[in-house]
């Protein structure tokens, strides 16, 4: 049994927490919050009686491993710290807020052999897992460009529209919504030029790129536009991705909150002309949770087969902060950048 102690007492820590728990190889020795009180509030729903405010105080639990699900400002600390005392983690977001803090938790984990897994339960997802075997095998043909869209209405009151806590929109949501994923497919960008704006929220604490167009060529020249932002006006569709290629095409409607479906556009069987979409349903987005919290707790205990392993190591996760990072940098200089 792997004993987790968790940092962080919001919704997220309790959805990454529930599928740790669902496994059946885990149970949580230590919870650690800000205010005590939510800290004993979550630990009495997952049975835990050692609930704290300071994450530092986790040791005497004795915890094998950690969950951080913390407002990234204060992430980075948090991860480093439990890498120092020996521990595998399991971070609920982004591997970082910086490509320094990415590299020196790469440098920690590889020097204390330890497991860590950034949050990109994306890459877990049947639906991306299909879509990856679909252009593996050819089907596409060779993929020329990929486009997608993640609009979502953001809560100015939360964190994630804090550029401090947050680290800025395209660390927070577009590494998520679907760099991470889509680079999972294709591969690691080469280059970078991207263009935001501010319009909604433009008070001095809310993040600069509010809403943001970035395009980056993949390699094989693959060409992808990447657009997101937190202002989305109600029922405008907002959530999709397509990967074109020479023979056929791919859409994604990656849900957040029913089954995700994958449509293939192939030409017509008869005529040769046309296009038929086929479409595929697969299960609920939570899955993807699961299968993540599945596959760390096999690193962590060593009963990795192959068959899942950790798929957001710190070597690759560090590229989605370059990204984020090249792709800000791209808008404040206005020039095209290689991540």
């Amino acid at each position: 049994m792997t004993r987790i102690a968790v940092i962080g007492a919001g919704h997220m820590a309790r959805v990454r927490t529930a599928a740790l728990l669902a496994d059946g190889r885990a149970q949580v020795c230590a919870v650690a919050a800000r205010r005590r009180e939510s800290a004993q509030r979550f630990g009495a729903e997952v049975g835990c009686t050692c609930c704290v405010e300071e994450y530092t105080t986790l040791l005497d639990a004795e915890p094998d491993a950690v969950l951080v699900e913390v407002p990234h400002a204060v992430q980075d600390a948090a991860v480093l710290w439990a890498l120092g005392q020996g521990l595998h983690v399991l971070i609920g977001g982004v591997p970082a807020t910086t490509s320094r803090a990415a590299d020196e938790i790469r440098r920690l984990a590889a020097a204390h052999q330890r497991v860590v897994e950034a949050g990109y339960q994306a890459r877990y997802s049947r639906m991306w897992e299909a879509a990856r075997q679909c252009i593996h095998d050819g089907r596409l043909g060779r993929p020329v460009a990929v486009r997608s869209i993640a609009l979502w209405a953001g809560d100015p009151a939360t964190w994630y529209y804090n550029q401090r806590a947050s680290g800025g929109m395209p660390l927070t949501h577009m590494t998520y919504c679907f760099i991470n994923p889509v680079r999972w497919l294709l591969g690691n960008p080469l280059r970078v030029s991207a263009f935001a704006n501010r319009a909604q929220e433009t008070g001095p604490e809310a993040v600069r790129e509010e809403t943001c167009i970035a395009n980056l060529v993949l390699p094989g020249d693959v060409l992808y536009s990447a657009t997101a932002g937190f202002v989305r006006p109600g029922g405008v569709p907002g959530w999709s991705v397509t990967v074109i290629g020479t023979l056929a095409a791919l859409e994604l409607a990656p849900w957040e909150d029913r089954a995700e479906t994958m449509t293939v556009y192939e030409p017509g069987a008869e005529t040769g002309t046309g296009a038929t979409g086929r479409r595929e349903t697969f299960g609920e987005p939570a899955e993807a949770f699961d299968r993540q919290a599945a596959a760390f707790l096999d690193a962590v205990s060593g009963e990795a087969g192959g068959d899942m392993p950790c798929r957001n190591p710190p070597g690759d996760a560090v590229w989605d902060v370059r990204i984020a990072e090249a792709i800000v940098e791209s808008v404040r200089a206005d020039r095209t950048v290689e991540p």
